[in-house]
C-alpha cells in the first residue's frame, strides 16, 4: 500500500461503478467535516474501520492494483460485522431503534470511522449491514466542534413487574446525547407492549442517590421498603448529563393507577446508611484485603475491644458527618473456603496445582500470595512497592505441576481477571497489581499465558494507568539478569511472532481491531520491561530493538509508517491504525533515520511549495548561502539571522569567487570550517574536559550570545541536510537537546574526576572520615586557570556535607554542573537548534541517538565500505584492486580517516555504519603520473591504473598527505 500522506492523490476514472461510489465517499467526508464545525443535532452513522479498509482495498481506492488484482479481490465483510456483540441487551421498541445497538465496547478513535446517512445507504445497498450504528451529534461550545460518542450509555435498569410485582434487572442502552424524555417515551412503549392487560399512563426514572452502589444491594432495600433512596431525573436533561458509570443502577417507576415508589426520607436514608456502613464495620466483606477504610478488615474497632454499640455510634457519626467516600463501599464474597490463606509455602501443601487454582478465586487473596519468608511477616501482608518479595523456589515447583495441566492456567487466569476485563475495570490496589506480575513470574507458561486465546492479561495490561506500569518496572528491577532476560526475550519472540502474521496477512496489517490491540499489549508489556532496564541495567538497548519492524510492510515500509505516525500525532484517526513510533526505543536507528529524512523532505516540501507559491517575495526554493571563505563566521551570521529564511529548505553552499556546484561537497566544507572555528579556543566558547576528549560549555564565555545561537543552528541544519560534523561534544548536551533528564551518570564522559569522587564519598560508612574530606554544599570550577565558587543552596559554604546529606549534595552538584552552571549558554543553543529543528520526526531519538546522527558513531572499519563498493573500469577481484584494499587497511586507524575524508569529504560514520555509503571506484586513465582523485560531492574515488603496484601506494599517500577541502572536477 503506498504512503497515504506522501502520496497527493487524484483518482482517474476507471470503473465507473467503483469511481462513482468513491466519488460519493469522498464528497460525504468532506460534508462530514464540514458538519462537524456547524452547530445544532445530527445522525452519523457509525462503521468498523475494518469495513472502510476492505471497501477502499475493493474499489482500489488508492489506485494501486494491477488489472490482475482487480479480478482477484474479494467483496467486503458486511458492514459492521467485526464489531458484534453477544451481550444479551434490553431491546426496545421498534427493533431498528439506534438504541438497540448491541455491539462491542469501543476502546479507541480509531476502530471506527463516523459517516453521514447518504453514504451508509450507500454502502448498505452494496454490501448489506448488520443493525445500523446510529449516533446523534451535538455541538459543544468548549469543543468548538460537534461531540460524537461511539459508545452508547449503558445502565442496569431495575424495575418491579406489573405482571407479578417481581423485582428485575435488565442492561440497557441509550445515545448520550439523548434527552430523557425522549428515553421515557420509547421505554413506554415497550413496557406497555409488554404489559398488555395493564394501562401504564406515565413512567419515570429515578437515580440513587448512591450512584454506584451494586443492583444486588438496590433491589434488596427496594423489596424491604418501597422507597427509593434518589431523586427523580428531571426529563429534559441530557443522558450524557447523569455523568454516570457504565451499568450503573438507574429505578424504573411504573404509574398505571398509582406511582409504584415513594421518595424516602431524609431519616430514613440516614438510617439506611448507619445500617449498611455499621453492616461492612462489624462483618467486613470476607476479603484479604479491602479498599474500604471502614470495613472490619481496616478500622481495627475490634481490635480496640469497641462494643457493637460503639461501633454503630461511630458509624452514625461518620455518617451524619458525610464522611463516608460511599463509591470504595465493598462487598461481600461468598468465599469458597472460609479458611482460605494466602499461598506462601509448598512444605504443608498436598496439591500445590490445587491450592493455586483454589487462591485464584481472589485477585487480592493471590497477589498476597507467593511471598519470600512469608513467615517472618506478621499480620496481612504489606506490598513492598520496591520489592514483590517473590519466592521463586515456590513458583518453579508449582510450575512443575502445571506441565500436563496447562489449561488450568487459562481457568486460573480467567478467575483473576475475568470479572475486571468484563466491566472493564482497572486494576485498584498493589494486591491486584502484584497478582498481575506474580503471573508473569510463571516464565515456563509465560508465552501461553500471555498469548492466551482470550489476551485478558494483554486487555488488563492496556488498561494500566502510567503509575501502575512504572510500579510494574520497578518490581521487575529485582530480577537476576538471566530471569530478566528470559522475559525479555520471550515477550519479544511474541513480537517477533505477530509482526511475522501480520506481515502475511492476505490483504492489509491490522485490519482486525483485536489485531491492533494484542500488538498494543505486547508493546505496552515490551515497554514495562524497557523502562525497568533503565531503572537497573541488564541488558543491552538493542535487546529491546525489534528489527522486523523494518520489515512489516512489504513496500514502502518507511513510507507507511512515517504515515501513521503523522495521522497519530495529528489525530487524523480515520485513516489510523497502529504506529511503533510510540515505542520508538523498539526501532532501528537507520529505519528511524528514514523516517526522519521524511519528515525533512515533508517540511522542505511545504517550505519550497510555499515559496512557488509566494514567489513574487524572492524566496528561494533552496536555503542558498554565499560565503566568503575569509570572513565564514559572519557572512554566515549575517544570512543565517534573517528573520524569514527558510531554514527548513534544503541547503546549498557557494564560496565566493570560488567555481562549482554544490552537490554536497561544499556543504560538507562549509560545516568542519564553522565548527573548527566556533569550537576552537580563540573564541572561549568551549573548554576541553577530560583530558582535551570532549569540548564543553565555558560558563564564563563572553561571546556575543548569537554564536551560540548560531551552533544550534548549524547542529540542525547539519541533522537536517544529512552531514556529519566533526565535534566533539558529550552525550549529554545530546540528552538536553531532548528534553531527557541528566543524570551523575552522565558526567562519567564529562569529567571523571568529579564522579569517582561521588563514587568515592557514597562508599564511605565512616562519619568521621566524610567530615574529613571538608566539603560543603559549594562547588568551585576553573576557567583558564581562574576559580569560581557557586553556592548549591542558599549558605551552602556554611553547610557541610554529612553522611545523612551526601545524596542530596551529589544530586545538587549534578544539577548544578550539568544544567544550572550552563544554563545561559545552553539555552542559546537550544533556541538555534529548535528554529531548525522542530516537528514529531526527532521526538523519536534519544540523546545517544541524536549523537549519532550528528556526529556519526564511533566504530570506524574500512572492510565495511569494501564490501558495499562498486567499480566502474575495475573488476572487483582484480589484484590490482585487491592490492589496493590492503593499502588501505594497512594504514593507520588516522590515515583510513583521511583516506575516507578525501573521498567523501568526510570521516565520520553514519548511522547504518559504511555499509550504508554508495561509494565507487571508477578508472581514472592509465600508465599516467596525475595522483588519484575524488568527487566528494558523489563519493566516487578517481583511482588511475599504475603499471606497479609501488607507484599505487605512492601516489594515493602524496593524495591522502595533502588532502585538504574536496575534489571538484
Amino acid at each position: 500500500m503506498i504512503n497515504h500522506f506522501l502520496h497527493q492523490w487524484q483518482h482517474n476514472i476507471g470503473d465507473p461503478i467503483e469511481y462513482e461510489e468513491i466519488k460519493r465517499y469522498d464528497d460525504g467526508r468532506r460534508r462530514y467535516d464540514k458538519t462537524l464545525r456547524e452547530k445544532g443535532g445530527i445522525e452519523y452513522y457509525l462503521v468498523s474501520k475494518k469495513f472502510i479498509k476492505q471497501w477502499k482495498y475493493y474499489v482500489d481506492y488508492y489506485e494501486e492494483m494491477g488489472e490482475q488484482q482487480k479480478e482477484t479481490r474479494k467483496k467486503p465483510d458486511k458492514i459492521n460485522s467485526d464489531l458484534q456483540c453477544n451481550e444479551k441487551v434490553f431491546k426496545y421498541i421498534p427493533e431498528d431503534h439506534v438504541y438497540n445497538s448491541s455491539i462491542r465496547y469501543l476502546e479507541n478513535e480509531w476502530d471506527y470511522e463516523y459517516i453521514l446517512k447518504e453514504v451508509f445507504d450507500l454502502f448498505k445497498e452494496k454490501y448489506s449491514s448488520i443493525e445500523p450504528q446510529k449516533r446523534i451529534g451535538y455541538y459543544s461550545e468548549n469543543e468548538k466542534k460537534k461531540v460524537v460518542y461511539p459508545n452508547l450509555a449503558r445502565f442496569t435498569l431495575i424495575y418491579q413487574s406489573l405482571r407479578d410485582n417481581k423485582f428485575y434487572n435488565v442492561k440497557a442502552q441509550v445515545d448520550q446525547h439523548s434527552e430523557i424524555k425522549a428515553w421515557l417515551d420509547l421505554l413506554k412503549e415497550t413496557f406497555q407492549d409488554e404489559y398488555k392487560q395493564k394501562q401504564i399512563n406515565n413512567i419515570r426514572i429515578w437515580l440513587p442517590r448512591h450512584k454506584n452502589l451494586k443492583v444486588d444491594l438496590i433491589m434488596e432495600q427496594l423489596e424491604k421498603t418501597m422507597f427509593i433512596d434518589g431523586d427523580v431525573i428531571q426529563e429534559n436533561l441530557m443522558i450524557y448529563q447523569l455523568q454516570s458509570n457504565r451499568d450503573n443502577c438507574l429505578i424504573l417507576d411504573f404509574e398505571s393507577t398509582q406511582w409504584q415508589f415513594n421518595k424516602m426520607e431524609y431519616q430514613q436514608q440516614i438510617e439506611f446508611d448507619i445500617e449498611l456502613l455499621f453492616n461492612r464495620a462489624s462483618q467486613g466483606c470476607n476479603k484479604y484485603v479491602c479498599d474500604f477504610p471502614l470495613c472490619k478488615l481496616n478500622n481495627g474497632f475490634l481490635e480496640q475491644d469497641f462494643s457493637q454499640d460503639d461501633i454503630k455510634g461511630i458509624c452514625q457519626q461518620f455518617v451524619e458527618n458525610e464522611e463516608v467516600n460511599w463509591d470504595q463501599l465493598c462487598y461481600p464474597i461468598k468465599s469458597i473456603n472460609d479458611k482460605l490463606v494466602p499461598f506462601q509455602t509448598s512444605e504443608f501443601q498436598i496439591d500445590l496445582r490445587e491450592a493455586t487454582v483454589k487462591i485464584s478465586y481472589q485477585l487480592e487473596l493471590f497477589g498476597a500470595s507467593f511471598v519470600e519468608n512469608f513467615q517472618n511477616k506478621s499480620g496481612i501482608y504489606q506490598i513492598d512497592p520496591q520489592n514483590a518479595d517473590v519466592d521463586t523456589n515456590l513458583i518453579i515447583e508449582t510450575q512443575k505441576r502445571f506441565i500436563k495441566y496447562k489449561g488450568e492456567l487459562s481457568v486460573i487466569i480467567n478467575n483473576l481477571f475475568s470479572y475486571k476485563e468484563k466491566c472493564l475495570e482497572s486494576l485498584t490496589n498493589l494486591y491486584q497489581l502484584r497478582a498481575l506480575y506474580l503471573i508473569l513470574q510463571f516464565r515456563k507458561f509465560l508465552e501461553f499465558i500471555i498469548d492466551e486465546k482470550s489476551q485478558i492479561i494483554l486487555k488488563i495490561i492496556r488498561r494500566l494507568d502510567k503509575q501502575q506500569k512504572q510500579q510494574l518496572s520497578r518490581w521487575f528491577t529485582n530480577l537476576s539478569k538471566a530471569e530478566f532476560e528470559e522475559t525479555t526475550k520471550i515477550v519479544k519472540k511474541l513480537i517477533n511472532s505477530e509482526i511475522l502474521r501480520q506481515q502475511h496477512t492476505p490483504l492489509m496489517p491490522f485490519l482486525e481491531i483485536e489485531d491492533i490491540q494484542k500488538m498494543v499489549g505486547l508493546f505496552e508489556l515490551f515497554q514495562i520491561l524497557q523502562i525497568s532496564n533503565k531503572m537497573n541495567t541488564r541488558l543491552q538497548s538493542s535487546d529491546f530493538v525489534i528489527d522486523l519492524i523494518t520489515k512489516l510492510y512489504k513496500q514502502d515500509a518507511d513510507k507507511e509508517e512515517f504515515s501513521q505516525f503523522r495521522y497519530y500525532a495529528a489525530k487524523q484517526w480515520r485513516n489510523y491504525s497502529f504506529t511503533f513510533c510510540l515505542y520508538s526505543w523498539s526501532i532501528p536507528i537507520e529505519f528511524k533515520s528514514k523516517l526522519l529524512s521524511l519528515d525533512c523532505k515533508v517540511k522542505q516540501h511545504d517550505s519550497m511549495s510555499h515559496s512557488v507559491k509566494y514567489h513574487f517575495t524572492g524566496q528561494a526554493p533552496y536555503l542558498n548561502l554565499s560565503i566568503d571563505r575569509n570572513n565564514i563566521i559572519e557572512s554566515a551570521i549575517k544570512q543565517l539571522q534573517i528573520t524569514h529564511i527558510p531554514l527548513k529548505n534544503p541547503l546549498k553552499v557557494q564560496f565566493i569567487g570560488e567555481q562549482g556546484v554544490d552537490e554536497g561537497g561544499p556543504k560538507r566544507e562549509f560545516f568542519r570550517l564553522m565548527m573548527e572555528k566556533l569550537i576552537s579556543p580563540d573564541y572561549g566558547m568551549f573548554i576541553p574536559k577530560n583530558n582535551g576528549t570532549i569540548y564543553w560549555f565555558n560558563p564564563k564565555s563572553f561571546e556575543i550570545p548569537i554564536f551560540y545561537s548560531l551552533i544550534g543552528k548549524l547542529l540542525g541544519l547539519a541533522l537536517y541536510n544529512q552531514v556529519l560534523l566533526d565535534v566533539r561534544f558529550p552525550t549529554v548536551l545530546f540528552k538536553k537537546l531532548q528534553n531527557e533528564k541528566v543524570t551523575e551518570e552522565d558526567l562519567k564522559e564529562l569529567d571523571m574526576e568529579i564522579y569517582t569522587g561521588f563514587q568515592y564519598l557514597r562508599e564511605q560508612s565512616d562519619s568521621n572520615l566524610i567530615q574529613s574530606l571538608a566539603l560543603n554544599f559549594n562547588a568551585s570550577y576553573v576557567v583558564w586557570g581562574e576559580a569560581y565558587f557557586d553556592d548549591l543552596k542558599p549558605n551552602g559554604f556554611q553547610i557541610n556535607v554529612t553522611k545523612e546529606n551526601r545524596e542530596e549534595y551529589i544530586q545538587l552538584y549534578t544539577d548544578w554542573y550539568l544544567n544550572k552552571l550552563v544554563k545561559n549558554q545552553f539555552d542559546l543553543l537550544y533556541s538555534g537548534f529548535k528554529s531548525v529543528v522542530d516537528g514529531d520526526g526527532i521526538k523519536l531519538f534519544s540523546g545517544e541517538e541524536l549523537q549519532a546522527l550528528i556526529i556519526g558513531l564511533p566504530h570506524f572499519d574500512l572492510k565495511d565500505l569494501e564490501l558495499v563498493t562498486k567499480y566502474d573500469g575495475y573488476d572487483d577481484k582484480s589484484e590490482y584492486i585487491r592490492y589496493f584494499w590492503s593499502c588501505i587497511h594497512s594504514l593507520s586507524i588516522e590515515m583510513q580517516k583521511r583516506f575516507l575524508f578525501f573521498c567523501t569529504g568526510t570521516d565520520r560514520i553514519p548511522v547504518g555504519g559504511l555499509k550504508s555509503i554508495k561509494f565507487v571506484i571508477q578508472k581514472h586513465g592509465e600508465d599516467t603520473e596525475q595522483l588519484p582523485s575524488a568527487h566528494t560531492c558523489f563519493n566516487v574515488l578517481l583511482l588511475p591504473f599504475y603499471k606497479k603496484k609501488e607507484i599505487l601506494k605512492d601516489k594515493l599517500m602524496i593524495s591522502l598527505d595533502n588532502a585538504e577541502g574536496f575534489g571538484l572536477m
